[in-house]
C-alpha cells in the first residue's frame, strides 16, 4: 500500500506542480519537460512512478500475461522518462513508442484484473469531456477542435486513473 501511495504522490505532485506553474493544463504531461528549469525532474518523476508502482502491479498479477503487461507498462514509463525530448526526431521514436507501450500495456493489464470495470467510467468520461469540449469550440476544423481539448493530457490522466484505481481497489 505504501509503494502505491508513494507512486501516486510522485506523479500527482509532479503533474499538479507543472499545471500550476503553467497556469493551465499542458498539451501532454511529456510537454511539461520543455517548461522545466531542471529537466531531470521529468525523467525522475516518470522513473520513480514506475519503480514504486511495479511491485504493486507485479503482486496483483495472477497470470504470466499480466506479469508481461506489468513489465511492459513500467518499462514504457521509464522509457518516456529516459527519452523526454520528443521534439528531436530520433528521440521522438523512443518517446512515442514508450508512451504507446505504457498506455496499451497498462490498460490491457487493468482489463485483466478483477477491477476491469474501472475502465468503463474513466474512458467514458474522457470521451464525454472531449465531445463537450469540441462542441464548445466549433471552429469548422474538427481536428483543431479536437486538439484544443488537449486530448493527450486527459488520455494520460485517464490511463493513470484506471491503473491506480484498480490497484487501490485491490488493496
Amino acid at each position: 500500500m505504501l509503494l502505491l501511495i508513494i507512486s501516486f504522490l510522485v506523479i500527482a505532485v509532479y503533474t499538479a506542480a507543472v499545471c500550476i506553474k503553467a497556469k493551465g493544463v499542458p498539451y501532454s504531461i511529456s510537454a511539461t519537460y520543455y517548461t522545466l528549469d531542471h529537466k531531470l525532474i521529468f525523467g525522475a518523476s516518470m522513473a520513480l512512478t514506475a519503480m514504486f508502482l511495479f511491485p504493486v502491479i507485479w503482486e496483483m498479477s495472477t497470470t504470466f500475461t499480466m506479469r508481461l503487461l506489468a513489465i511492459a507498462a513500467c518499462i514504457g514509463l521509464i522509457g518516456v522518462g529516459l527519452a523526454p525530448d520528443f521534439k528531436d526526431t530520433w528521440i521522438n521514436r523512443i518517446h512515442c513508442g514508450s508512451a504507446a507501450l505504457t498506455l496499451l500495456s497498462s490498460q490491457l493489464w487493468v482489463g485483466c484484473t478483477s477491477f476491469w470495470w474501472v475502465l468503463i467510467p474513466v474512458w467514458l468520461a474522457f470521451i464525454v469531456y472531449t465531445v463537450i469540449g469540441m462542441s464548445k469550440r466549433l471552429s469548422g476544423n474538427i481536428w483543431q477542435d479536437f486538439v484544443s481539448t488537449k486530448p493527450m493530457f486527459w488520455c494520460e490522466i485517464a490511463a493513470l486513473s484506471t491503473t491506480f484505481g484498480a490497484c487501490g481497489l485491490a488493496l
